[in-house]
């Protein structure tokens, strides 16, 4: 999420205005000097001093005239100031609290005492005095609507302290907490409070021992009534905290929600970037307000307990096309409440998964990297881990992090036309509970292919073959080659990349194909975007050589499917000179078109250094059987194998295998249009992202969550629920979603969406033209219904 320019000078004047002053924070008048001083307020609230179970301190109410309140049903609010248990009072933190009068709810703040006059355990006593008649009120008063603690900093500790007390003695828990920064653990067990001492604009880390101590005054530091997140979460309310990315108790906040989610409680975490402790206070701050805004609304609409959490998306996979839908949420999507649910224990998706040997991409990563985050490293062609290392490097800049779930793996989805909402159904971990989740929009990013198992042909005589068979999507660790014979079945790109990296690690490898496949060499580097990046920015490097890279792969696939001919000479001709010798027309000769299938691409021509090194051959022919010692071909010949490598391809799965239906009725896919290559016919609020099969996969996805963003909010400004893409033409026709012959996209074309004969229900696979249509393009078509 962009930071405003009015957060950027709010830090600044924290940071050296502010922090200097606190010091250490072992002067206690300094640090009251600072914490008392109030800020003002917004207009449209009034304030009436009041005593709540003996405890004196402040309500704070919208105006009745103040025309900011939004229509919704009441919410009563206790709310606890922060101020390190030393400092500040309801005057200091009426920019808060009067935000969330104007927000709609009514909220009493306890002056509740303070250390060292008062040390531990006045203040939660004092909290748990104020709690316990607010709720009695508000019961016998009947008062409609939710009755919710907050707190902020200090005051988050004590909420939570309070929650936990409550639920330890059968007090009544509050419907939900808001928790603003909170210091959940006085023992310093987080890490951030030594990593974000630096950046933190307000205090270090090590100089809080000093309010600890003065709250404390010998008490035990882990009693969970100080330290409240060393308790068990179990039973707590639902809770929205949100914490700011550079502050050292950022992790205090962080760990809470680990550890509560882990306990069942539905949290709604949020880190932000660009703004200091508590930025809340300052709120006429662009992220202050939205902060507070989305706080409220999680209070009211967050489920009860033991009830399914309601999210206004739900992003599905956190690999690369997942983390980037989770930004374009965030930064052009603010108001959504986002949840992004992974299958696995860790992000990162097929750059996570395959582990085999030389494992990378096939598309530049200067357009397979996403518009917003420049691809920084040297290799253009770069490998795996590199890729991983971007994607989740990208995830934790940006806050998306924390938004994930792991091992969470979704199932099957249900619409509710009459809640207008997603009820989905998650496995937790392997062979788990499932349980349910709500949203109002799908977002399916959990690419195209099944994770558990790749595609295995049923080999003659496998059970005979003494050696070890190995499919690269499930590579066996520590797997020794150095000295063994190896044989790749395949030709596809998985293939092409093992061979050379097999060689090279000491192996004798044989690649079998049953047909040669189009290959390319290019430079593992683009000298061009070397170039620009000595002269120009960085950004602006990245973006000129993005575009280079698009348009110039634009022109290569047009001229490949023009004069297909002309193209592939061009192939073989880089070949012949690359492989002196060789059977050229035999071994790298398709039968297909150039880009009937993907082209393989082999960086700076690994592939063929390996072949005239001697390390790898290459044989094209068919199996006939497998034998103790290898596999015998269609022509008679044998080929040792101490281990065989079954390169032969991925299998397509849709939506990560979840089963969709409308109000319990099973949605067949294959009978649906595929509506711009992301929404299906007559399903509404779901979308899927599916990349080029011709360019780089991140182009459409980007794409595709630009446009679910413009729908999504198109929608909010209307008040619309629910968006579906409607067959309104009646000749629009069918033909197969992807015109390609692979194996793999051939076996599963039969369980795809079809495509239309003309838009928007045809695919393209033109970046340019889908650029003008999902950026600029009108979404009202006469194809989307909305209501």
């Amino acid at each position: 999420m962009t930071v405003s320019w009015q957060a950027r000078i709010a830090t600044w004047y924290v940071r050296n205005r502010v922090k200097p002053v606190l010091g250490d924070m072992s002067d206690l008048r300094r640090v009251r000097k600072v914490m008392n001083a109030a800020m003002p307020g917004p207009g449209g609230t009034r304030i009436t001093p009041g005593v709540v179970g003996g405890v004196p301190g402040e309500w704070v109410e919208a105006k009745a005239d103040a025309g900011k309140a939004p229509s919704a049903a009441p919410l009563t609010i206790l709310y606890i100031h922060g101020g390190g248990f030393v400092g500040c009072s309801p005057t200091t933190h009426r920019p808060l609290t009067g935000a969330l009068a104007l927000q709609g709810a009514r909220v009493f703040v306890p002056d509740y005492r303070l250390a060292p006059e008062h040390p531990f355990p006045a203040a939660p006593d004092d909290v748990m005095a104020a709690w316990l008649a607010l709720h009695a009120q508000h019961v016998a008063a009947g008062s409609p609507g939710r009755i919710a603690v907050g707190g902020d900093s200090a005051g988050g500790n004590l909420a939570v302290s309070l929650m936990v007390s409550l639920r330890d003695t059968g007090g009544p828990l509050p419907d939900a907490a808001m928790l603003f920064s909170p210091g959940t653990d006085l023992t310093g067990g987080s890490e951030s409070l030594v990593t974000n001492s630096d950046s933190d604009a307000l205090f270090r880390g090590e100089y809080l021992v000093h309010l600890r101590d003065q709250y404390l005054q010998g008490a035990d530091m882990n009693d969970p009534r100080a330290s409240p997140l060393l308790a068990s979460m179990h039973g707590l309310p639902p809770m929205v905290i949100h914490v700011a990315r550079d502050e050292v108790l950022r992790d205090d906040g962080i760990r809470l929600a680990h550890k509560a989610r882990a306990a069942g409680v539905a949290v709604e975490l949020q880190v932000w970037s660009g703004v200091s402790h508590v930025w809340q206070l300052v709120w006429r701050l662009p992220e202050a307000r939205r902060s507070v805004q989305q706080a409220v609304r999680f209070v009211r609409e967050c489920a009860a307990r033991g009830e399914p959490e309601c999210h206004d998306v739900i992003v599905v996979g956190a690999g690369l096309s997942g983390i980037g839908a989770a930004w374009h949420l965030q930064q052009h999507c603010p108001e959504q409440r986002v949840l992004i649910l992974e299958g696995r224990a860790a992000s990162g998706g097929t750059w996570d998964l395959f582990r085999y040997p030389g494992v990378r991409s096939d598309s530049d990563m200067y357009t397979l990297g996403y518009r917003f985050q420049p691809w920084t490293q040297g290799k253009a062609i770069a490998d795996g881990p590199a890729i991983l290392d971007y994607i989740r490097s990208t995830a934790r800049e940006h806050g998306i992090e924390e938004r994930i779930r792991y091992q969470q793996r979704v199932v099957a989805a249900d619409w509710s036309s009459t809640d207008a909402r997603w009820t989905v159904m998650v496995q937790q971990g392997e062979g788990g509970p499932v349980v349910q989740q709500r949203c109002r929009f799908l977002y399916m990013c959990a690419g195209y292919y099944r994770y558990d198992r790749g595609y295995q042909p049923d080999y003659a005589g496998l059970s005979q073959f003494q050696g070890q068979v190995v499919h690269p999507q499930h590579w066996p660790e520590g797997l020794q080659v150095q000295g063994r014979r190896v044989v790749v079945i395949g030709s596809g790109a998985t293939a092409v990349t093992l061979v050379p990296a097999l060689a090279k690690a000491g192996a004798q490898v044989t690649m079998l194909q049953r047909s040669p496949t189009w290959i390319a060499s290019l430079p593992a580097r683009d000298a061009i975007a070397d170039a620009l990046r000595r002269w120009l920015p960085g950004r602006l490097a990245y973006a000129l050589t993005r575009w280079k890279n698009v348009l110039l792969g634009q022109a290569l696939y047009g001229l490949a499917r023009s004069r297909p001919a002309a193209f592939g000479g061009h192939l073989l001709k880089q070949i012949r000179r690359a492989l002196p010798g060789v059977d050229v027309d035999r071994h790298f000769t398709p039968s297909y078109r150039p880009w009937d299938q993907r082209l393989c691409l082999v960086p700076d021509g690994d592939l063929f250094t390996a072949l005239r090194s001697g390390g790898a051959s290459v044989v094209t022919d068919q199996i006939e059987t497998f034998t103790p010692g290898g596999l015998r071909l269609r022509s008679g010949q044998e080929l040792p194998a101490d281990i065989v490598v079954s390169a032969t391809g991925l299998e397509l799965q849709l939506l990560g295998g979840a089963k969709l239906s409308l109000d319990g009725v099973p949605v067949d896919l294959s009978k649906t249009l595929g509506y711009k290559g992301m929404m299906f016919s007559d399903l509404p609020n779901v979308a899927a992202t599916f990349g080029y099969t011709n360019a780089s996969w991140t182009l459409k996805a980007d794409l595709t969550a630009e446009y679910v963003c413009r729908v999504l909010n198109l929608m909010q400004r209307r008040g619309w629920q629910r968006v579906t893409p409607r067959r309104t033409d009646p000749d629009i026709g069918e033909m197969p979603s992807i015109d390609f012959s692979s194996g793999y996209v051939q076996r599963a074309l039969a369980h795809l969406p079809k495509q239309g004969l003309r838009a928007p229900w045809r695919l393209y696979q033109n970046y340019l033209r889908d650029l003008l249509t999902l950026r600029h393009g009108r979404i009202e078509d006469g194809t989307l219904e909305f209501d």
